[in-house]
């Protein structure tokens, strides 16, 4: 009887350990950067570190801390992203508690004005940015091929400051914020200048790219 007695001490005593040991937790936040011409960037953050997955070849994302490997298909639209890679991490034991995307941000014929759509993604990027303030991020500023030369990169550095404006008076400390000028050095196409394009392929160079650096303090 005694024996019985203990043994149910055992279990109850076991039962309530197992009940408040804590659980490894498997969420992750994601953050999908788009980048024109290539993959993503990614990053992940968990228990507030942020990680990015590195790029090994062509369609292959991994991130080593997390034991992560994500195969991303050639040609997978940024709208895609989000419920292509909820799979992935859920066939690795992972799930994601919030998604970001952050797409490419682009600018009218022969303006700087942030658009509503562009203002959209700064929001994104500015949310980001506050949560850790500790990394730093690259605009990449680019104009399609019309104008001169010099025109065209005196065009990229008022989106560019335009881009910094407005993250400014969201709340964001730019001074983790560096502005790199393509102008029309970095054409997604063939639509070089004298070239008769659709204004829609032009407007595909007319652009800002974005780097998140995600630097340890």
């Amino acid at each position: 009887m005694k024996y019985l007695i203990g043994l149910a001490l055992i279990l109850s005593s076991s039962l309530i350990l197992a009940q408040n040991a804590p659980t490894e937790d498997h969420s992750l936040a994601i953050t999908a950067i788009e980048r024109r011409g290539g993959l993503p960037q990614f990053l992940a953050e968990r228990e507030g570190s942020l990680f990015s997955f590195a790029h090994l070849g062509d369609t292959l994302l991994e991130n080593k801390i997390l034991r992560l490997k994500i195969h991303i298909p050639r040609g997978l639209r940024s709208v895609d992203f989000e419920k292509y890679v909820r799979e992935q991490l859920s066939l690795a034991g992972y799930s994601i508690d919030l998604f970001l995307d952050i797409q490419i941000v682009y600018f009218d014929y022969n303006s700087a004005l942030i658009r509503n759509d562009a203002s959209a993604q700064l929001d994104k990027l500015a949310l980001l940015m506050i949560t850790y303030p500790f990394a730093t991020v690259e605009a990449i500023v680019h104009t399609d091929s019309r104008g001169s030369h010099e025109y065209n990169r005196k065009l990229a550095g008022r989106r560019g400051a335009s881009i910094e404006e407005y993250l400014k008076e969201a709340g964001v400390d730019t001074r983790k914020l560096s502005i790199r000028i393509s102008g029309e050095e970095e054409l997604v196409n063939d639509c070089l200048d004298k070239i008769n394009c659709d204004e829609l392929l032009h407007q595909l160079n007319r652009r800002a790219e974005f780097f998140f650096n995600p630097i340890v303090k």
